[in-house]
């Protein structure tokens, strides 16, 4: 074949290779069984960058999508309506209804509906007369009561997926801080134990096959925050483990980009999850940190991707531990047993 005919069937298969069309989704592990992800989508950039938004959830592929930062005037038919474009598929989307301006989202497809628990998750009142009575400008003081009237930014759903019932949490944590004791870092403690209080209580109820907490922590000081979160070492059969992300790279862990911003790049955003999931694989997806060649077989650039957000999305391949529970149920002659998973229940 003379060389200008290569040449010219090189650049065919190039350009054919980095067709958006022909894009492939990111490689599951081997045997996963739920891919989830969690991803701060700085509230309207959502809406108004969603081609790129589309874009990178067709990249990421994942069955189990947590939004948060999420503006509180929207509603789960503005999300709906985004994720159609992304594979046709008609998704159930929460939204959530607690915080100012930072609200929770939850899509999945199959079975998905919100915990009442979590319909408002109020400050504990002694903490407001606090936070109410620090010195502030007139403007300070609106700001800081229209975010504590709206309650904390945090909402819950039970999803089915594959038979199995899991139930989700999804965060976003007060921002800032420069110091451990300053404010922004006392309620983050505060609002990761209301979270966690009111977490226990759904999960004794509720008792599904698994639990998925994530979001964005914004752990500027340290893991305290999502410590709380994880529970208590008392009580290991409803502790959570942490999913550990880390970049295509193989070194970065980082999620927040801090370049340009007075605080440093650092892991803020997590997944945790309970003893009956395994992590198979646990990503910061990030097309800038991957290679030319996985970048291309994504359809994604970082030109495109960076500016969607200053977090970076954790996607976590899941897999079971164990077979779905059963119990036997007894019939009212107390004669023959039957047994049903309580996934479906």
């Amino acid at each position: 074949m003379p060389n200008s005919l290569r040449n010219a069937c090189l650049l065919v298969c190039l350009a054919l290779f980095a067709c958006p069309a022909l894009a492939q989704p990111l490689p599951r592990a081997s045997g996963t069984a739920l891919r989830a992800l969690v991803w701060n989508v700085s509230r309207e950039q959502f809406f108004d960058q969603q081609v790129g938004f589309v874009a990178a959830l067709k990249a990421m592929d994942a069955d189990l999508i947590i939004l948060d930062e999420m503006p509180a005037q929207r509603d789960a038919n503005d999300v709906a309506a985004v994720l159609r474009q992304v594979d046709g598929a008609q998704w159930q989307v929460v939204y959530g209804s607690s915080g100012h301006n930072q609200r929770v989202v939850f899509a999945i497809r199959g079975g998905l509906s919100p915990l009442p628990s979590f319909k408002y998750l109020a400050y504990p009142p002694r903490f407001v007369r606090e936070m109410k009575a620090m010195p502030m400008n007139p403007r300070q003081q609106e700001q800081i009561g229209a975010s504590l009237n709206a309650g904390i930014g945090a909402f819950a759903a039970l999803a089915h997926h594959d038979g199995r019932r899991l139930l989700i949490v999804g965060v976003d944590l007060q921002c800032c801080g420069d110091s451990d004791d300053a404010w922004e870092e006392r309620r983050r403690h505060v609002e990761s134990r209301v979270i966690r209080r009111t977490l226990d209580q759904a999960w004794s109820t509720r008792q599904p096959d698994a639990v998925i907490v994530a979001g964005d922590f914004n752990a500027v000081r340290g893991l305290k925050p999502v410590m709380l979160m994880q529970g208590s070492r008392a009580r290991p059969a409803q502790r959570l483990r942490i999913a550990p992300a880390r970049h295509a790279n193989g070194k970065d862990s980082w999620t927040w980009d801090g370049r340009g911003t007075p605080f440093p790049s650092r892991p803020i955003d997590f997944m945790l999850h309970s003893a009956q999931l395994r992590v198979l694989r646990a990503l910061v997806f990030d097309p800038e940190t991957m290679s030319a060649a996985e970048r291309q077989a994504l359809g994604l650039s970082a030109e495109q991707f960076i500016p969607l957000s200053a977090h970076r999305p954790v996607v976590v391949d899941f897999a079971w531990r164990q077979a779905p529970q059963t119990r036997a149920l007894g019939g009212s002659t107390g004669g023959s047993k039957r047994t049903r998973n309580i996934a479906s229940a």
